[in-house]
């Protein structure tokens, strides 16, 4: 038998792997993950989760997403090299240099790089474009009264950057207001 002329990769193990784990500990069967799968409307026969799982079949974008759901977990998760330390180290598809298990997080929640390029940029380039807030000439463009807003903002020395989720309600934003 000859080998694959594209293997699996770094990833691509840890998908299976990722998947594997999450279906025997939810006590899935093949057939269970595979029913739940095709009602999701993205049908992967028992034989498919199998291969997946063993690593002779490739998960694309589609059965990522499709998965993950299925599963209960996000799809960073299921990419997430597992590891009981932050430090502990990883490897990671498309790296230059081995990682650790913080760094591929931060990497997935698109806060850094993991090539040693900017992080500012990475991060600025990783936001879509519904959490970028941007204040108009009216209040009520950007605000709705008795709303709860979420929203990511960025923390940065100019060079490195942290995600902090923050909450603010109207009384926020209208104090927010008065102070422009």
């Amino acid at each position: 038998m000859s080998e694959k002329k594209n293997p699996l990769g770094p990833t691509g193990i840890t998908v299976a792997e990722n998947i594997k784990r999450l279906r025997e500990e939810r006590r899935l069967t093949y057939v269970e993950l595979s029913q739940t799968l095709t009602e999701l409307g993205r049908p992967i026969a028992t034989l498919g989760l199998s291969r997946i799982e063993s690593g002779q079949r490739r998960v694309d974008a589609d059965d990522l997403m499709a998965l993950a759901s299925a599963l209960g977990v996000s799809p960073n998760f299921l990419l997430q090299p597992r590891g009981r330390d932050r430090d502990t180290p990883v490897e990671v598809t498309g790296t230059r240099e081995a990682s650790t298990v913080e760094n591929a997080y931060y990497f997935l929640e698109g806060v850094r790089t993991l090539n040693g390029d900017n992080n500012l940029e990475f991060a600025a380039r990783s936001l879509p474009e519904f959490l970028h807030i941007r204040r108009e000439a009216r209040r009520d463009s950007w605000s709705t009264p008795g709303r709860t807003w979420i929203y990511r903002a960025m923390e940065t020395d100019g060079n490195d950057v942290k995600w902090s989720v923050t909450e603010s309600d109207e009384s926020v934003l209208a104090r927010e207001d008065e102070d422009d």
